[in-house]
């Protein structure tokens, strides 16, 4: 009986490795594709009820494959300028950084961490951007990915609840309604609203001629980062447009400017939209945001920007339950 056991058990460990092997070239888009799907999941549900889930499905995937044509085309025709105006972006960032009196340790560390993630952000890009073929076939397993989670989102809910254990299944349930209260506060919350931010101010730094369209998008990047950054946030970029225009002598650009960023992209909606948004979920620990980003992108690359909020964010609702759990007895 011990025998059959443990031949089950090594079967079980090289299929699981064989399975891993196949899906790890393609993890990145299908990383992507379940955190877009889950954004998303709320406007399917709603428009399932209006016309139906296959429907529902199609038309989001059909949107998707839209933004996706028009992000590879934008790679194709702009990425060496984004890219330049980005590196132009955050030396310039770094410089103003480092010649504040800092003590000599903390300097030291900020430039080589800082350092350190740019050049694994640069890294990864140009392994997407380089290889076009490859980025299309990444593409397609993500708008395969994103149709299938949400044609099949109920099917899998119930699959996932249907896997507890029985002597424990309250806890579970519990674990996982706790879990969908972080998810939705890192990603409906957090991600969803700073990558918005970064898409006005790109449209802002356009409308009001701080940079051509190149320099905007790459504006915008860099507020999306700075925006998933607690304390810092998009209104460094926008102020830092402002005096751009005010030096050059466009005063009236740069007063609708700091308007326009104000209202649109901090503090306004941190005032207005985002208390709304976070009553729905819960609120993000600052420190585990900032080593969730950090390690997420040194140890995973792009796609940990995904990975490592959610995981800490998870094992934090871990943790929290099980001290509510111990103190129940």
């Amino acid at each position: 009986m011990e025998t059959e056991h443990a031949v089950w058990i090594a079967v079980s460990l090289i299929i699981l490795f064989i399975v891993w092997k196949t899906v790890e070239p393609l993890i990145t888009p299908i990383i992507f594709a379940l955190t877009v799907a889950y954004i998303f999941h709320p406007l399917h549900e709603r428009l399932a009820k209006r016309l139906s889930t296959n429907k529902s499905a199609m038309l989001l995937s059909a949107l998707m494959t839209l933004l996706l044509i028009a992000f590879i085309f934008s790679i194709v025709l702009w990425f060496r300028d984004v890219t330049r105006s980005l590196v132009i972006y955050i030396n310039e960032a770094l410089s103003w950084f480092l010649s504040l009196n800092l003590p000599p340790d903390i300097g030291e560390s900020a430039a080589i961490l800082i350092e350190r993630i740019s050049e694994k952000t640069s890294e990864e890009i140009l392994n997407y951007t380089l290889s076009i073929p490859k980025l299309l076939l990444q593409a397609i397993v993500f708008i395969a990915v994103f149709y299938g989670i949400l044609v099949h989102s109920r099917d899998l809910s119930k699959e996932l609840y249907a896997l507890l254990p029985e002597e424990r299944k309250d806890l579970g349930i519990e674990l996982i309604e706790k879990a969908k209260y972080t998810l939705n506060a890192i990603l409906r919350t957090w991600l969803m609203l700073s990558v918005f931010k970064g898409f006005l101010l790109a449209v802002g730094f356009y409308i009001f001629g701080v940079a051509n369209l190149s320099g905007a998008i790459a504006a915008g990047i860099l507020c999306v980062v700075l925006e998933l950054l607690p304390i810092i946030g998009g209104w460094i970029v926008w102020i830092a447009g402002a005096i751009y225009l005010f030096t050059q002598g466009s005063i009236f650009a740069g007063i609708m400017l700091s308007l326009y960023g104000a209202i649109l992209i901090s503090p306004g909606p941190d005032i207005t939209i985002r208390p709304k948004l976070v009553a729905e979920g819960a609120r993000i620990n600052p420190a585990l945001a900032l080593v969730g980003i950090f390690g997420g992108i040194m140890g995973f690359g792009i796609k940990g920007l995904i990975i490592g909020p959610v995981a800490l964010g998870l094992l934090s609702t871990l943790l929290e339950e099980w001290k509510e759990q111990k103190s129940k007895g």
